[in-house]
């Protein structure tokens, strides 16, 4: 394996850190709940993602937003802003202008990226 190959270092977390569970609404208007955690050093960067609730537990849908929110985690412990993240996600411009996110991991990393503009 070549040093490009390597991802960057992982950014370790403190064993206690901030979080802020956030409601994100999506198009179908169901309200799924994620929780934001951040470096109480770094508070204004997302470092993590949770799933906290909003779809049936132990459907399948609960199950992949859960895997998505550790994968999500990692690329920010990797050095990925939320931003980079979500405009690499499927996404379409409506009439108005607005942005439609094509999943439900999508508006997660939309709202990762509005956590961090703040």
């Amino acid at each position: 394996m070549t040093r490009c190959d390597e991802p960057d270092p992982r950014y370790v977390l403190p064993t206690r850190r901030l979080t802020e569970t956030r409601k994100v609404r999506l198009t179908t208007g169901q309200t799924v709940h994620i929780s934001i955690g951040t470096d109480p050093a770094d508070p204004d960067r997302p470092r993590e993602v949770f799933y906290s609730a909003g779809f049936q537990s132990g459907s399948q849908l609960e199950f992949q937003v859960q895997d998505a929110c550790v994968l999500i985690s990692l690329l920010l412990q990797h050095g990925h802003r939320p931003t980079e993240i979500v405009k690499s996600l499927a996404r379409e411009e409506r009439p108005d202008g607005s942005i439609a996110y094509a999943s439900v991991i999508g508006l997660i990393a939309a709202e990762l990226a509005n956590y961090a503009a703040r």
